[in-house]
C-alpha cells in the first residue's frame, strides 16, 4: 500500500468518524428539543386545568355559600369539573349537561337560567343553587351524592 493509498484510507475513516459524531449530536440536540417540548407542554396544560379549576371552585364558593364543600364534591363526580360536559345518554329528550349535569331542556327550563346557556358556569351554579335549595338543600336531583 502506498502513501496515496493509506491517505485515502485514513481520510475515508476519519470522515465517517465525523459523520457518525455529528449525527449522535444531531439526534440528542433533537431528543433534547423534543423532551423540553414535552415538558413545556404538560406544564402549560396542568397550570390551565389548575387555573380553570380554581376559578370554577370560586364560582361554586361564591354561589353555595356555607354549602359550597358538598356541591364541589357534587360538580367533581356529576362533570369532572367540566363545565362543558354533556352526557349522550337521553333521559326523556334532555341531556345532562355543564358543571353540575342539568338535565337540558326540561329542568333547566324551570330554572331562572333558562334564558342562559347550561355550559356557562355561573349560570349552571346558580341553577344548581335553586334546585337545591328548592329541595330543602338536599341533593336529591343527582347521581352523586355529597
Amino acid at each position: 500500500m502506498n502513501y496515496t493509498q493509506e491517505t485515502t484510507i485514513n481520510t475515508t475513516q476519519k470522515t465517517k468518524s465525523l459523520k457518525q459524531r455529528m449525527l449522535g449530536i444531531a439526534l440528542a440536540i433533537m431528543f433534547a428539543l423534543t423532551l423540553a417540548g414535552t415538558f413545556m407542554g404538560m406544564q402549560t396544560k396542568t397550570t390551565h386545568a389548575a387555573t380553570n379549576n380554581t376559578y370554577l371552585v370560586s364560582i361554586i364558593r361564591n354561589v353555595f355559600g356555607p354549602y359550597s364543600d358538598q356541591a364541589i364534591r357534587i360538580a367533581q363526580c356529576e362533570s369532572t369539573m367540566n363545565p362543558n360536559a354533556r352526557n349522550t345518554m337521553a333521559i326523556g329528550g334532555s341531556y345532562a349537561s355543564g358543571l353540575f349535569q342539568i338535565l337540558y331542556p326540561s329542568t333547566w327550563n324551570g330554572t331562572a337560567q333558562a334564558g342562559k346557556s347550561p355550559f356557562d358556569p355561573q349560570a349552571n351554579a346558580q341553577a344548581a343553587y335553586q334546585l337545591f335549595k328548592g329541595d330543602g338543600f338536599r341533593w336529591t336531583q343527582w347521581q352523586c351524592k355529597a
